[in-house]
């Protein structure tokens, strides 16, 4: 019940260049293919869940239902691997299947949801703020997860609340159509996207 399946399909992966507010290593935009259907979780992993999973709770504005904060890109991988063993084990999980980060590719698939707008639920600030919680409505925290509506594809909180670790190392996006990329082989810097409730509606929050 807290898995939404997202479909395959192709997307144009970055912004456009008179996007507001883009930045440069948000392009050029790129036509991208996921070529297989994966699930993806409904709301931001909470402080309650990880707790269950790995033992402590290293996150700030404490509270069962908030999402969890101060989770590293190792802490978060350490997450999905310790819920995948829990969920073999258990025998709710196939042995072929894993619980792990999404690459980047999936992630803003997954957050666009069909749109190319700047915002899954529009253009504006106000759209914006229909659907996430950031520098300007969020009184200086975080706030549980899946109080404001999902996107076309059943996601909450996509765009702020907090950042969310993908797969990739950061780096440009594929030059030229692509399938299924999962960022460049090595790097210094992992992927988050979404923004978080401590960065203003122009940049970070859009995806």
């Amino acid at each position: 019940e807290n898995m939404v399946w997202i479909p395959a399909g192709t997307f144009l992966m970055g912004s456009p260049a008179n996007e507001q507010g883009r930045w440069q290593s948000e392009g050029p935009q790129t036509r991208v293919t996921l070529t297989k259907s994966f699930w993806m979780g409904k709301y931001e992993v909470t402080q309650a869940q990880y707790k269950a999973v790995i033992g402590t709770n290293p996150s700030t504005y404490t509270g069962e239902s908030l999402p969890g904060v101060k989770v590293s890109w190792d802490d978060a991988r350490q997450f999905c691997g310790k819920l995948t063993e829990t969920e073999r084990k258990a025998g709710r999980l196939p042995e072929n299947w894993e619980y792990r980060l999404p690459t980047e590719a999936q992630w803003e698939y997954a957050c666009r949801a069909g749109t190319q707008s700047r915002y899954h639920s529009g253009d504006t600030e106000d759209d914006l703020a229909k659907v996430g919680w950031y520098k300007d409505n969020c009184g200086g925290r975080t706030h549980p997860v899946g109080q404001k509506p999902a996107n076309d594809f059943g996601l909450h909180d996509m765009h702020g609340n907090v950042w969310e670790w993908c797969w990739d190392w950061y780096g440009p996006y594929p030059r030229g159509p692509a399938d299924d990329p999962t960022g460049p082989p090595t790097g210094d810097l992992r992927v988050c996207r979404g923004g978080s409730f401590l960065n203003r509606a122009d940049g970070r929050c859009r995806r």
